[in-house]
């Protein structure tokens, strides 16, 4: 099924209508056409484009994270080898690249792209998939929004996965673990604080 966009370049190199073309056959001029079926025959090619294109940004998602948790775990073991205990990182590195490890991995392999049609003909400010419930008072959810938070929270929690412990490693390592602790925290409430309001702005952009 070709590209949606290219239906009508298509029909017209083939000197066909774009129903002849969806259709695989000639249509007699004279006979009249149905509307439901040439609207099925429509909708059927959009699902199709829409459904492909889905499917290829799925596994572009699933590349980066699988890339993305290998990078974090290569850089856990290097602060343990620079002499940093599993027991001093559980409660902070561990915690926090594990949390966004385990949400990007959510977002990545089973959130699904596409909200029931409900969602787009009522104010709906929450969604729920699953174990995965998201609530934003101000904010609703629809087809037109819920993509761009779907991918702008996957930009969030796999670059916290990478960028957190490498702070760590910096820090750690070049200046003291003391600036670390106070830092970790500070980066902490910017990283969920940065996450919120991304999510308001661009629901609100598509809203």
């Amino acid at each position: 099924m070709p590209n949606v966009v290219l239906l009508i370049p298509i029909a017209d190199i083939l000197d066909v209508t774009v129903t002849e073309l969806l259709r695989g056959e000639k249509i007699d001029t004279q006979k009249n056409i149905d509307t439901k079926e040439v609207e099925e025959l429509v909708v059927g090619s959009l699902d199709m484009a829409v459904r492909n294109s889905i499917h290829q940004h799925r596994k572009n998602w699933i590349l980066a994270y699988l890339l993305c948790f290998l990078i974090s775990i290569t850089e856990i073991i290097m602060l343990v080898v620079s002499g940093n205990s599993i027991a001093e990182m559980k409660d902070d590195i561990l915690l926090v690249t594990g949390l966004m490890l385990l949400f990007g991995a959510w977002f990545c392999f089973f959130a699904k792209d596409i909200l029931p049609t409900y969602y787009d003909a009522n104010k709906i400010n929450y969604v729920s998939q699953g174990i995965f419930r998201i609530h934003l008072v101000g904010l609703s959810f629809n087809n037109g929004n819920w993509m761009y938070i779907c991918t702008t929270l996957k930009i969030w929690t796999l670059a916290t996965v990478v960028l957190y412990p490498l702070a760590g490693i910096i820090i750690i390592n070049c200046l003291n673990i003391a600036l670390w602790d106070i830092l970790s925290k500070i980066f902490l409430i910017m990283i969920l604080g940065g996450m919120v309001v991304s999510i308001y702005i661009i629901g609100k952009k598509y809203e």
